[in-house]
C-alpha cells in the first residue's frame, strides 16, 4: 500500500477540516454518548447494518476533534471495505509518513469495516496493550464478537455501541420537525405512517419510489447477501440466503422451525440454522426467544423480524391494513431492541426488562385484547403491562394490575435510542 491511499482517506491533513458532505450536520442521538467516550482509553466499537450512518458518525467525531484543536496529523482514518491489508501495515505506513511516535503522542485511529481485516482482534489487542496513547474507534457491519476468542482477547478493552436504523424521533428531527411539535397528533401521525412503511435508512428519506427500491436492493440487501456474508462466513448459496430474508421480511414475527424450513427448501436443517445465523449476525434480522421465568431461551419457538421495515416494503408489493399492523409491531421490536416474546396458550408480542408489551394497532380495542397481558401478569406476578394502540390512550385497572394503553406514535417519542454495552468485566 502506498502513502497516497492514506492521503485520500485523510484529506483533513491538508485541508485542516472534514469535507462537509462527509461530516453531515445531522447527528444521531447516540452521537453525544460516543463523543463523551473519545478521551477514555477503551476501544470504541460502532456496529450495525450497512448504510445507517456509522461512517458518517466517524467523520463527525473527527470533525469534533479538529474543532477542539487536535492536530489534524494526529487523526488517522482507514476503511477496510475495499482494501485487503493488515492493521499493522496501515499503522506502520502512517507512522513513517507522519513521523509519529506512538509512545509519545496521542493519536486517534478510526478503522472502518474492521471485520474485513484478517486477524483484526489480535492486532488491535497488541496495539492497545503496547501503546496506551493510541485511541481506537472501529466500525463493523457484522457482529464483531461472534467468536469466543474475540470476546476473550478484547474483554475489558472495549465499549460497544449498537446502532439500529433511525428511530422515529430521529426521523422527525431529520425532517426538521421540532420537539415542541411532537405533541400534535395531526402533525406527527402522517410522518409515523411514512416511517412505518418506508423504514429508517437515512439515505432513503428523500428518494422517489424507484430510487428507494434500487437503493435498498443494491446497496443494502445485495451487497450484504452476495458480498459481505459470503466473504465472512464461507457460504455457498447466497440465493437461498436471499430467499430466507425475503420470507422473513414478508412475514415479520414469523415462527422459525429449522426442520420444516429445511423440508420446504430442500435443505438440511443445520444449513437453514446456519444461514439464519448469518442473517442475524449481519444485523439483517432479529430473533426473539420465548420468555421463561425471567430468562429468554432461543432453543425453540423463535420469532424472526427484519431489522428495518424498509426490507418488508422491498419484498412486499402491497401493504394492507394487516401487514401495516405487523410492521408497527416490527418497529417496536427494533425500537426496544427486544429479544423476547412470551407464548403458552396465549401470547405477548414483546417482553422487555420483564415488562409485557402487546401491540394492537387497530381502530377499536376490545376486552379480549387484554387477555394475554393479564395472563402474563398473573403468571409472573407483574403489576404492569403496556398495550400499544392506534388511537386509545388511558390506564385500565384489572385484578392483576394496571395496563397502560399508549398510541404507537406517542410511545415512540417517549424514549431515545442509544444503549451502551460494555465489555468491561467480561
Amino acid at each position: 500500500m502506498e502513502s497516497i491511499k492514506l492521503e485520500e482517506f485523510n484529506h483533513w491533513w491538508m485541508k485542516k477540516e472534514v469535507d462537509s458532505e462527509l461530516a453531515l450536520p445531522f447527528k444521531r442521538t447516540i452521537y453525544s454518548e460516543i463523543k463523551e467516550n473519545l478521551d477514555n482509553k477503551f476501544i470504541l466499537s460502532l456496529t450495525g447494518l450497512r448504510r445507517i450512518g456509522k461512517t458518517t458518525l466517524m467523520y463527525q467525531l473527527i470533525d469534533s476533534l479538529l474543532k477542539k484543536k487536535i492536530s489534524a496529523e494526529n487523526i488517522l482514518f482507514f476503511s477496510f471495505d475495499e482494501m485487503n491489508v493488515k492493521i499493522s501495515e496501515v499503522l506502520d505506513l502512517y507512522k513513517e509518513f507522519q513521523k509519529k511516535d506512538f509512545r509519545e503522542e496521542k493519536v486517534y485511529v478510526f478503522l472502518d469495516e474492521i471485520q474485513k481485516c484478517a486477524n483484526w482482534e489480535n492486532e488491535l489487542k497488541k496495539y492497545y496493550d503496547l501503546y496506551p496513547k493510541l485511541k481506537f474507534i472501529i466500525t463493523g457491519s457484522e457482529s464483531l464478537f461472534i467468536k469466543k476468542k474475540t470476546k476473550e482477547s478484547l474483554a475489558g478493552r472495549m465499549l460497544e455501541f449498537m446502532l439500529s436504523t433511525f428511530s422515529f424521533k430521529e426521523f422527525l428531527r431529520f425532517k426538521e420537525i421540532s420537539d415542541s411539535d411532537f405533541k400534535y397528533e395531526t402533525k406527527i401521525k402522517p410522518f409515523f405512517i411514512e416511517f412505518v412503511e418506508n423504514g429508517g435508512f437515512p439515505e432513503t428519506f428523500n428518494l422517489d419510489s424507484k430510487k428507494y427500491f434500487e437503493y435498498l436492493r443494491a446497496l443494502v440487501v445485495d451487497k450484504i447477501i452476495f458480498r459481505d456474508i459470503p466473504k465472512s462466513f464461507n457460504l455457498d448459496d447466497p440465493e437461498f440466503l436471499k430467499n430466507i430474508l425475503a420470507m422473513i421480511s414478508c412475514n415479520p414475527g414469523m415462527y422459525i422451525d429449522y426442520q420444516s424450513l429445511g423440508k420446504q427448501f430442500g435443505k438440511d436443517r443445520r444449513v437453514v440454522k446456519n444461514y439464519i445465523f448469518y442473517l442475524k449476525e449481519s444485523f439483517l434480522i432479529s430473533l426473539l426467544g420465548n420468555y421463561r421465568k425471567g430468562t429468554t431461551t432461543l432453543r425453540k419457538n423463535k420469532r424472526a423480524y427484519p431489522n428495518d421495515t424498509g426490507l418488508t416494503k422491498l419484498h412486499k408489493i402491497s401493504i394492507d391494513e394487516l401487514m401495516f399492523s405487523k410492521m408497527v409491531e416490527n418497529i417496536f421490536v427494533i425500537f426496544l431492541k427486544a429479544n423476547a416474546f412470551w407464548k403458552e396458550k396465549l401470547e405477548v408480542d414483546i417482553v422487555k426488562d420483564n415488562l409485557p408489551i402487546e401491540v394492537k394497532y387497530r381502530e377499536r380495542i376490545d376486552s379480549e385484547d387484554f387477555n394475554s397481558l393479564r395472563e402474563f401478569m398473573k403468571k409472573f406476578n407483574k403489576k404492569k403491562g403496556i398495550l400499544i394502540t392506534k388511537n386509545e390512550s388511558e390506564t385500565r385497572s384489572f385484578e392483576e394490575g394496571e395496563i397502560e394503553l399508549i398510541p404507537a406514535w406517542k410511545y415512540l417519542l417517549k424514549n431515545e435510542e442509544g444503549v451502551l454495552f460494555s465489555s468491561r468485566g467480561e
